[in-house]
């Protein structure tokens, strides 16, 4: 699930990069005899990735647009982890909703009252 959500964005900020709506620049970059393109998908996969996952080394920045995105980028990355969490503690009772299970069906069965399962 987070590999689709990067890879999404890296394909946001690459299109936004070629049409020259947001560039993401490196701060230090090195020689590199890798064609423009293949360049321009890791850049922006590693962007991609470091933003989602907030670890933010600084190395990187985005302009125009991009900044944007990676605000939105951002924000799913602080709030993935909470929605995952929660569909696992979802899957087991809690034992104070147990407890108020409990609690409440015994006082809506009176004396005389049956309990039905």
């Amino acid at each position: 699930m987070c590999s689709n959500i990067i890879i999404t964005f890296t394909i946001v900020y690459m299109v936004l990069d070629f049409f020259d709506l947001g560039r993401i620049v490196e701060h230090h970059t090195a020689v590199s005899y890798i064609p423009m393109w293949i360049d321009n998908f890791t850049r922006t996969l590693y962007f991609s990735a470091i933003t989602l996952l907030s670890v933010g080394y600084g190395d990187i920045t985005p302009f125009g647009w991009s900044r944007g995105v990676a605000i939105l980028e951002a924000t799913i990355g602080y709030i993935l982890p909470a929605a995952i969490t929660v569909q696992y503690l979802r899957l087991f009772p809690s034992p104070l909703e147990n407890w108020f299970r409990n609690k409440y069906d015994h006082k809506n069965n009176g004396p005389d009252d049956k309990k039905i399962d």
